[in-house]
């Protein structure tokens, strides 16, 4: 017996109706109130037993809930007073070690650097050491503009300076441990080291008195093989900003001054035009 092309078995449908009515009548029987079905369709949701999924169950938070309350933190602690500064910082602490999700511990580090811009960072130091070498660049780099941030807005007074070399060296340790590596895998992990590296050259501008600063600059002046000049231009930018020299994009003018700076010269070299870095010729960073 043929069966005619036009005809469509029932038993989809029949049984789409037997589950709904299955649904209805448990849904109506006594200790059977609570939904059993948890659904965002409209349709279906117009019939008792239903619940929709994406309802927040009570007590539970969502990755979304979290990262929204650590965000508040960051802005309540900005402001709050010490003590509760450091009743924050702990928490914030405490949510990025027991973290497996990236993305909260990025909050936990965006929310810390909040926290302590300008106040005592000396709590957060370690913590922040450890998120320089997060499996995750976005975690790395957070942490890199923690330490900056603080140091932009901290006074440089005698009671922080020691606080601030602490901070210093971190960055430039870390800064040395991110060399170009042909062995270190693929291009992806280099390409994450160089976005590290360029963060923390910004970030360093923003201690003057460090020891350490000249040293890693000189490092990204020198940049690295394949770069592609954004690392010596970093480290010229952030020459500029924290020597208030005139030397624009030339890279032998800046490596000049280094050598000045280390007494390898007698004689600094000439400042240039303020409107050197808008030349043609220096805007070649790797010449």
């Amino acid at each position: 017996m043929s069966i005619p092309r036009n005809h469509h078995p029932l038993w989809p449908a029949g049984a789409l109706v037997f589950l709904l009515c299955a649904q209805v009548f448990l849904a109506v029987l006594p200790g059977c109130s609570t939904p059993f079905i948890a659904t965002d369709n409209e349709i279906l949701l117009r019939f008792p037993g239903t619940e929709r999924r994406s309802d927040k169950i009570a007590g539970v938070l969502t990755p979304k809930d979290r990262r929204e309350l650590i965000e508040e933190k960051g802005e309540k602690g900005a402001h709050a007073g010490v003590d509760e500064k450091e009743v924050l910082v702990f928490q914030l602490m405490q949510e990025y070690k027991r973290s497996t999700d990236p993305i909260i511990r990025r909050a936990a580090i965006d929310a810390l650097g909040k926290i302590v811009a300008g106040a005592d960072i000396k709590p957060a130091l370690p913590l922040l050491n450890e998120a320089l070498r997060d499996e995750s660049l976005g975690v790395r780099i957070s942490a890199a503009n923690a330490l900056g941030t603080y140091a932009e807005k901290a006074q440089q007074t005698a009671a922080v300076l020691e606080t601030r070399a602490q901070a210093a060296r971190l960055l430039s340790l870390r800064y040395r441990e991110l060399g170009y590596s042909i062995d270190a895998g693929e291009k992806k992990e280099n390409d994450e080291r160089k976005d590290l590296r360029l963060t923390i050259l910004r970030c360093l501008s923003h201690f003057p008195e460090s020891p350490e600063l000249l040293a890693s600059l000189r490092e990204g002046l020198e940049g690295e093989p394949l770069d592609d000049g954004a690392l010596r231009l970093s480290a010229m930018n952030a020459l500029g900003k924290v020597t208030k020299k005139r030397y624009g994009a030339d890279y032998g003018l800046w490596r000049d001054y280094l050598d000045y700076r280390e007494g390898k010269t007698s004689e600094a070299p000439k400042e240039v035009s303020a409107f050197a870095d808008l030349s043609i010729g220096s805007m070649n960073p790797l010449k």
